[in-house]
């Protein structure tokens, strides 16, 4: 069983993306990875670097397929247009490469296993996803790894009425009904008869999963989601602040280290002024921040003292 992927990103996720494919390479498996480029830094980065098993798909093909697009374009801002791409682009790639099987990644995903056993697990499923421990107004199930099979007439469906509701609003911020292009899927299980709901410990944990994120099951994830990951000059943020998660640090040493190693050493390679890399900061907010750092009892963030053993820039 050959194995499709999916993801969109703009410059700003360039580099994250290629570490995400980076943890795909190092299982043996084939797979085709369909890149959304939402903007002419990806596109071009792509045509001066060659990998062979991705497809590149720049955004007038998708707007030109599907025309409504343009029109949610302009009544909402950027990441909320984004947001509103999240159906269109699987079912893209179903009605114009002939692919029935696909899996959508968000690109800050890194795999400390090889997803190949768990997608396989799918394929008499019409949908599956990862259920979420977070604000149920943000949701119960994450929208950062679905796997679709087309063979089923009932992901035809649920995807298209998808796409019709992210189109009418794909807010940023929760409302009764909505959030972004994730709270739509609340009302899948109802609506589909083989879908299937992945538990985040034994599939992807994510800094809302805070509570989760422990040591026994940091040894049986297959990926993580490094959602709210923010490198600066000399330290990082983890993202786990937002969800008061404490003692964390080895969480830190097993999981971020690594995972921003390679990043820097990603971006070092290709040449990429990293956007992931806040630089040029005013210095009076420099101060700011680094006033903010030590005052641990007052902020929730993550700092990591040994900046210059990472060569970042």
């Amino acid at each position: 069983m050959k194995i499709n992927f999916c993801s969109y990103f703009d410059k700003n996720y360039l580099s994250k993306f290629l570490n995400l494919k980076s943890s795909l390479d190092r299982f043996n498996f084939e797979y085709t990875f369909y890149v959304l480029a939402l903007d002419n830094y990806v596109v071009e980065f792509f045509k001066e670097n060659n990998f062979d098993n991705l497809k590149i798909i720049q955004l007038d093909e998708i707007e030109n397929n599907y025309k409504l697009l343009k029109i949610a374009k302009k009544n909402r801002d950027t990441i909320e247009y984004y947001f509103t791409l999240s159906p269109f682009l699987p079912l893209y790639i179903f009605e114009n490469e002939n692919i029935n099987q696909i899996t959508y990644l968000d690109s800050d995903f890194y795999f400390f296993k090889s997803p190949k056993k768990r997608i396989q697990e799918t394929i008499d499923c019409s949908v599956s996803f990862i259920r979420q421990n977070v604000d149920d107004r943000y949701g119960k199930y994450n929208v950062g790894w679905i796997n679709f099979n087309f063979d089923f007439d009932e992901t035809k469906i649920i995807v298209k009425e998808w796409c019709n509701e992210c189109l009418n609003e794909c807010t940023d911020i929760p409302t009764d009904n909505s959030y972004a292009d994730q709270k739509y899927l609340d009302k899948w299980p109802e609506k589909l008869k083989y879908l299937r709901v992945f538990q985040p410990e034994s599939t992807c944990l994510s800094p809302w999963d805070s509570n989760l994120v422990i040591e026994e099951n940091i040894e049986i994830m297959i990926a993580f989601h490094f959602h709210g990951l923010e490198l600066y000059e000399n330290y990082f943020t983890s993202g786990f602040y937002q969800f008061n998660k404490k003692n964390i640090q080895r969480i830190i040493d097993r999981i971020y280290i690594p995972y921003i190693k390679n990043l820097i050493s990603i971006e070092k390679k290709y040449n990429l002024k990293s956007s992931s890399i806040r630089h040029r900061r005013k210095k009076i907010f420099t101060k700011c921040l680094i006033i903010l750092r030590n005052i641990k009892s007052s902020i929730k963030k993550v700092y990591y003292k040994d900046y210059h053993s990472y060569k970042i820039r």
